[in-house]
């Protein structure tokens, strides 16, 4: 999955649960049938599941959370005492058992289980699954957890004018006429629950073939004509994905066929269900976008498909090998870049992108290991995150180059075959490596997987010269780190490279001198430049300031990147003004041929300016980079990417003195040459001109008009919620709680109405919020809450001692669930970033 909640009435899944019940059972089969015709809230739902017990002695449980109306197991129907309303319990015999579980389900609107959305613009209704990690079972009864593969039989019942589609083919089409139509599809191989998958609506959809495997992608008929657009280049990726992948692995794919649907209202990026993908809608790009906006694109299509062997073909046992899928789908995919997509290699992109998040992660209080003992599905959904997706891609590209490339391969190729259509973990991927690598993979492992934290290293000069140190850090423990360092040399104003030398920084002097790079002391010190190894770069004074000066001097890609994330780390560490590296950005970043890296950067510079700089002087950091925003969109060329790139990020920080551009834009009149004003800049203008005091009440029916539809809807509430008023503020409150809008439209909100520079209007809502999360626990669903939390945590107030205190009173008392608790946690530190960052700031614009 790139991109796991549960709702109030569920309950969590325990390791030793579901150790003890694979230990019992075996050779599980699901028939399920579902009916998706007795209205908008509930479904209809029967199981009939057949499986081996090892014994009659232990007591067995279905998950399932519903309305039951009878259970069945071996011919003997149960009494009402067998489900207590989140399980099924089963007097199994030894041997073959069958149990029948009939009643229905409710539909969700958060995007997890069977999510149920009707079209703004037509009213037709779709819905489709998201089962991940422990979901399953709010749609049929099951042994939801990843350990018991199934095959299954699915059956829908749904309305004659749908379209079904699910991980296999139907068996054959559904007769017409009649007032509803029954989908039968064929057998599945094994599966864990958490893969079985369905969509079901009046989807368009759109046919191709890769050799011999199926292809086809879905869609609302709203968005037919997007999709007809992008279909070519998405079939053209996906066939050249399964060719790289199948060379890779020595393996061919191994499902019937594979199909992609674009479902409405969904709230991850992408999940991987074999034979039936399902993604976002937004990845069905409805306005301008860059380049890069297409590479990322393709980047979550190789994410998702490298899924089809690492998670699909062989699954982890239990959640605490989640790493197993994600981090090696993070790693595959930008491997498979240069490959299987137009966008050239990937490393460069991932260290401007994806590093970042992931050291930023490994610095908060809640940060963990890569694997981590998960106790329960609860603590599962606490790490799906950066440090399993983006820091464990990281170190999997650290083990490739250790171990060698094909040597690596050699491994995962053992693996896949040894555990085909099984369940592995960490010491299975470990003991297939060992077979072609003698590199001491027990100290990686305990060092890269199991250790939290991220080591620090820096250039330190003195009398003595130059050496690479490992910093000390109490909190984490040092690492044997193989470095490249990359030293520049001052020729007039450029920065010439030396040759690059390869260091090791090993316990326990944890330096490296480097007289290797010889001669005099180099002007600028990268270490880590090729940003193989999974540290954080620290840049001394003297190579800061290079940097600072000279950056965009530097030919290589890829050491850019490592001072660019270096940069941006001692913003949020509070050792460089947000001021200085807004200004770094405009003067080297603006140079950057990559329009991704541009608009990474500019974006930066953006928060740089609005979230860590000085309240008191600020808006003159926003207003210089607006004026040179405005510079650079005259110069760039009519109609191209960096145009576009230009102009979204001035939207942005416009000053609210000039709400007449703003104005301009959402009436879709482009002040620039050759720049088409899409609705995507027409709603950013809308956002910046409602959170800047602009009089919009009018402007919103403008761009509504111009976006009709789902999507033009969660804009306008995010821009009514941004409009600094406290009727505004109020309003977006009450209708988070109306019981109105889906999970989607309430993030809509909350999005707008959390703003910086509104810290007056906002501090009322402190006791509110903390009330409202009281008030809440046991009653939303964890998905709500956790978007809530995260969302409108008071970081923007005039009281930020009484929040920090409040928000330790409300930790110790641990009213919510842990994934919640994790939240609240990692934005209190974040309070603490914005702080120390606008200290900072304040300080810098004094001198």
């Amino acid at each position: 999955m790139a991109g796991g909640g549960r709702g109030a009435g569920e309950s969590a899944l325990t390791q030793d649960e579901a150790v003890a019940r694979s230990a019992v059972i075996s050779d599980v089969h699901y028939e399920v049938e579902l009916d998706l015709t007795t209205g908008d809230r509930t479904f209809g739902t029967r199981t009939v599941a057949g499986f081996h017990a090892s014994s009659s002695d232990t007591v067995v449980h279905l998950d399932f959370v519903g309305e039951v109306e009878s259970v069945e197991c071996n011919g003997r129907r149960s009494g009402p005492d067998a489900f207590d309303g989140r399980r099924v319990r089963l007097d199994v015999r030894e041997g073959w058992n069958s149990v029948r579980v009939s009643g229905s389900a409710s539909y969700s609107h958060t995007g997890e289980g069977l999510h149920h959305f009707r079209d703004p613009l037509d009213g037709n209704v779709y819905v489709h699954t998201k089962f991940e990690p422990f979901a399953a079972h709010t749609v049929f009864a099951c042994f939801d957890q990843p350990d018991l593969k199934a095959t299954v039989d699915l059956t829908l019942m749904v309305d004659p004018s749908w379209v079904a589609v699910s991980n296999t083919d139907p068996e054959e089409p559904p007769p017409s006429g009649g007032h509803r139509a029954t989908w039968r599809f064929a057998r599945t191989p094994p599966l864990p629950t958490y893969l079985v998958a369905f969509a079901a609506g009046p989807f368009r959809v759109l046919r191709s073939r890769h050799r011999d495997v199926p292809l086809a992608l879905y869609a609302r008929p709203s968005l037919y004509d997007e999709l007809n657009a992008e279909a070519p280049e998405l079939f053209d990726v996906l066939g050249r994905g399964l060719d790289f992948y199948e060379t890779l692995f020595d393996l061919p794919y191994q499902f019937a066929k594979y199909d992609h649907v674009f479902a409405p209202e969904y709230a991850f990026g992408g999940m991987e269900h074999p034979g039936c993908v399902t993604l976002n809608e937004r990845f069905l790009f409805r306005h301008r976008v860059t380049e890069d906006a297409r590479r990322r694109r393709a980047s979550l299509l190789t994410h998702e498909m490298a899924h089809m062997w690492f998670g699909d073909y062989v699954t982890m046992r239990w959640w605490d090998d989640l790493w197993l899928n994600e981090a090696f789908a993070t790693m595959l995919a930008v491997v498979a870049q240069p490959e299987a997509t137009p966008y050239g290699e990937g490393w460069t992109s991932f260290a401007h992108h994806d590093l970042p998040l992931a050291r930023r992660a490994d610095q908060l209080p809640t940060s963990h290991a890569i694997r981590v003992s998960t106790a329960d599905t609860d603590a599962a959904r606490s790490n799906f995150g950066p440090i399993v997706y983006r820091r464990g891609a990281a170190v999997l590209h650290d083990l490739a180059e250790r171990v060698g490339w094909e040597n690596f391969v050699a491994g995962v190729r053992a693996y896949l075959r040894t555990h085909a259509w099984g369940n592995a973990g960490l010491d299975d991927f470990v003991a297939a490596l060992r077979r072609f690598s003698d590199a001491d993979l027990d100290r990686w492992v305990d060092e890269w997987l199991l250790r939290p934290g991220i080591n620090t290293v820096e250039v330190c000069r003195d009398a003595g010269g130059a050496r690479v140190v490992q910093n000390a850090d109490p909190r984490v423990e040092p690492r044997h780190l193989a470095v490249r360092v990359a030293a520049f040399d001052y020729r007039g104003v450029e920065l010439v490279p030396r040759t690059p030398v390869d260091v090791s920084v090993d316990p326990p002097a944890c330096e490296h001198g480097l007289t290797e790079l010889g001669g005099t002391e180099p002007d600028l010190v990268i270490p880590n430049a090729d940003a193989v190894s999974h540290v954080k770069t620290r840049l001394d004074s003297r190579s800061r300031q290079a940097a600072l000066r000279s950056l965009s001097t530097v030919d290589d890609p890829r050491a850019r990147a490592v001072v660019w994330g270096a940069l941006w780390d001692e913003v949020q560490d509070a050792r460089l003004s947000a001021r200085s590296y807004a200004s770094a950005v405009l003067a080297h970043g603006t140079r950057e041929r990559d329009v991704g890296v541009l608009e990474a950067l500019l974006e930066r510079a953006s928060r740089a300016a609005l979230v860590y700089g000085d309240p008191a002087t600020g808006h003159d950091t926003v207003t210089v980079l607006a004026r040179s925003l405005r510079e650079h969109l005259v110069c760039a060329d009519g109609g191209s990417d960096r145009q576009l790139a230009f102009a979204r990020a001035l939207v942005g920080v416009v000053p609210p003195d000039d709400h007449g551009l703003l104005g301009d834009v959402v009436c879709g009149r482009s002040p620039w040459a050759g720049l088409e004003v899409d609705r995507d800049l027409r709603w950013r203008a809308l956002l910046r001109l409602a959170a800047t005091g602009g009089d919009v009440d009018d402007l919103v029916d403008v761009a509504m008009d111009a976006d009709p539809g789902d999507y033009g809807r969660r804009n306008a509430l995010t821009a009514e919620a941004a409009c600094p008023s406290p009727a505004a503020k109020d309003k977006a409150w009450t209708r988070l709680f109306s019981g109105d809008h889906s999970l989607a439209e309430r993030q809509a909100i909350m999005a707008g109405l959390r703003r910086p520079g509104q810290e007056t209007l906002l501090t009322p809502f402190v006791d509110r919020y903390w009330h409202a999360l009281e008030s809440l626990a046991g009653t939303a669903e964890t998905e709500f809450l956790s978007s809530f939390a995260r969302a409108l945590y008071p970081c923007f107030t005039e009281v930020e001692e009484s929040v920090l205190e409040e928000t330790d009173r409300f930790l110790e008392r641990k009213p919510l669930p842990e994934s919640v608790l994790k939240v609240i946690r990692e934005e209190r530190a974040e309070l603490l970033v914005i702080r120390a960052a606008r200290a900072c700031d304040a300080a810098d614009a004094q001198h």
